[in-house]
């Protein structure tokens, strides 16, 4: 066999302790040396990273690669177990995923768009009033507030406290895999279970009085064949619809460096957002009539680094890129790397007129722009693509508006240990109102 080039690296750990340490380095080093096909021992089996529009077609042909088992034990546990989207193949799939586009179409996206520029816009008058102040905590209880409020229903003392559990899930993504008491995995075990319980117990008063958010939505969704989502289930899906949501806060936090580092790209932003929404509710017919504004919203989702992998494993044995991939090997798609590939002109650099109609690079190939997942929506792409594209875009509409802001100097570098990776100051700003 032709295997891809790489390194099993130590005997029965192999590379995991440097995978753990820094995914994202991890990977581009690698990528960097063996290119966008290369393999290496993780988490206790032998996987194959993968990147670029050329590989996208054989990961998502569901003949040769596989969702369920893909997720290493750990990652599953914190997500609750092996029965949610990512998990799953085929009609199941396919089944799910149209119960859970209920709560992310159109028409849902429309009626969240009020309490997300009610959310921003507390926000940022808050920041305001405060003087210059780190801003990356607020950023990720917008991002949760916004997705429980959006499609839960949830009061405030109830987004309070799903927001301290998901503090100990996301920390347990990085830790090493051990249960005992005290640990940072153990932690984020015991805080999974309470929020699962949170959301049975949403699921539960969703089914005796249903309303207009997003679990009412879901909850009364029934698939082709007419089955609906189960309670399990449905507490299952909240829980990944959260944890794949709540990373939105990073490209939050890469509009307001980008806009404040970039003045013409400010400038440009700023003077669509007066000719087409300079004051009131901001409407999804307003956001329509403001191409910059999704050209600068698709490149920051381009380029700010969010989830570092995308799963699968090996159905069957097969051939990628001149190199045999065994059966049973895992297949990681990389995100951050895919998205820079030498497809988009000058990848590295930050460049919203990449997705102008005059160049529209995003269409050099099918699959050249893959933030949240490649292929068609109703496959494996991210349900919440088109949520947290509105949310990006309500938030600098919000701040273009009506506010200034500078950053004070410190460390703007990004601690890559974190997923999704963060400033290292915190994202100090100083904000006031226009």
């Amino acid at each position: 066999m032709r295997l891809p080039p790489g390194t099993s690296g130590l005997p029965l750990v192999g590379e995991t302790l440097s995978f753990i340490g820094d995914i994202f380095t991890f990977i581009e080093k690698r990528t960097a040396a063996h290119g966008h096909v290369f393999r290496s021992h993780i988490l206790g089996t032998p996987t194959v990273f993968i990147s670029g529009p050329q590989v996208v077609e054989k990961w998502l042909d569901e003949t040769l690669i596989q969702r369920e088992g893909a997720f290493p034990a750990p990652i599953q546990e914190l997500f609750g177990g092996p029965g949610i989207l990512p998990l799953m193949d085929g009609a199941a799939h396919h089944a799910r995923k149209k119960i859970v586009l209920a709560g992310f179409s159109r028409e849902a996206l429309a009626t969240y768009l009020p309490v997300l520029q009610g959310l921003i816009e507390a926000l940022l008058a808050k920041w305001a009033a405060q003087g210059p102040a780190k801003v990356l905590d607020d950023l990720k209880l917008l991002a949760i507030r916004g997705i429980c409020t959006n499609v839960l229903g949830a009061g405030e003392a109830e987004i309070a406290q799903l927001v301290a559990d998901y503090q100990f899930v996301f920390r347990a993504f990085t830790a090493l895999p051990i249960k005992l008491p005290g640990t940072p995995f153990k932690k984020g075990l015991q805080a999974r279970d309470q929020i699962l319980a949170t959301y049975r117990r949403f699921v539960e008063e969703h089914q005796k009085a249903p309303g207009s958010d997003g679990l009412s939505r879901i909850l009364a969704a029934a698939a082709p064949d007419g089955t609906r989502i189960t309670p399990a289930q449905a507490a299952l899906e909240l829980h990944h619809v959260v944890l794949a949501g709540y990373i939105v806060y990073a490209e939050l936090a890469a509009t307001l460096q980008q806009l404040a580092q970039t003045p013409a790209l400010r400038q440009q932003a700023a003077a669509e957002v007066r000719a087409q929404s300079p004051r009131g509710p901001i409407t999804p017919a307003q956001l329509r009539q403001m191409p910059f504004l999704l050209q600068m919203v698709n490149e920051i989702k381009r380029t700010t680094p969010n989830v570092p992998v995308s799963f699968g494993r090996a159905r069957i044995a097969f051939e990628l890129s001149g190199y045999d991939i065994p059966a049973g090997w895992n297949v990681m798609m990389a995100v951050v790397e895919h998205n820079f590939d030498g497809i988009f002109t000058e990848p590295r650099k930050f460049d919203p007129d990449r997705f102008s109609l005059e160049r529209a690079e995003e269409k050099r190939h099918p699959h050249a722009f893959a933030p949240q997942g490649a292929g068609a929506m109703e496959g494996h792409k991210c349900a919440g693509y088109d949520y947290s594209t509105v949310f990006m875009q309500v938030f600098a509409v919000a701040l273009l508006r009506d506010f200034e802001w500078e950053l004070p100097p410190q460390d703007l570098s990004l601690r890559y240990s974190l997923i999704p990776p963060e400033q290292k100051s915190g994202l100090l700003v100083q904000l006031r109102k226009r």
